[in-house]
């Protein structure tokens, strides 16, 4: 089930820590919780990536993301925008899942599941699951005439 209220405050949310408007801090107590939508803890699980949890700091100087990794978070706010459904299994970290952990290499039970996860669609356009469906929201922008990713400095999506 999409989730739209939801869908909305994370994308802005998420939006606002990767272009160094708001602090980690900010990101955790503004990030949306949804039992409704799957994409909302998926998206919550992979940024938590991004930042220390310990101390409190922006995403820009020695935190700051490449252009190239805006890339893919412009892909995600797309998502987040689209009225796709998130259908991947559920896999911790699932937005850093190129290849097996040394905890899927060490345990064939891990790899089984990482092995799952990666078959049920398309990774390169994750969180969709098929690259019909990211085509489709590309084409379809919901912000800014289409400008999320200049925003982002992101122009290669």
């Amino acid at each position: 089930m999409i989730d739209k209220t939801a869908r909305n405050r994370a994308a802005e949310t998420i939006r606002r820590f990767v272009t160094g408007q708001i602090t980690n801090k900010e990101f955790i107590r503004r990030y949306p919780d949804s039992r409704e939508d799957a994409a909302i803890w998926a998206l919550d699980d992979t940024v938590w990536c991004l930042y220390d949890d310990i101390l409190t700091h922006k995403l820009s100087g020695e935190y700051a993301l490449t252009k190239e990794f805006k890339s893919e978070v412009a892909r995600w706010l797309v998502f987040l925008y689209s009225d796709a459904e998130y259908q991947w299994p559920k896999i911790g970290k699932p937005g850093f899942r190129q290849t097996p952990s040394w905890f899927c290499r060490a345990f064939p039970f891990a790899l089984k599941r990482f092995k799952r996860f990666r078959a049920a669609g398309d990774y390169s356009v994750w969180p969709f699951l098929r690259r019909e469906d990211f085509e489709d929201a590309r084409g379809k922008p919901a912000l800014l005439g289409g400008h999320i990713q200049q925003a982002l400095g992101a122009d290669s999506l």
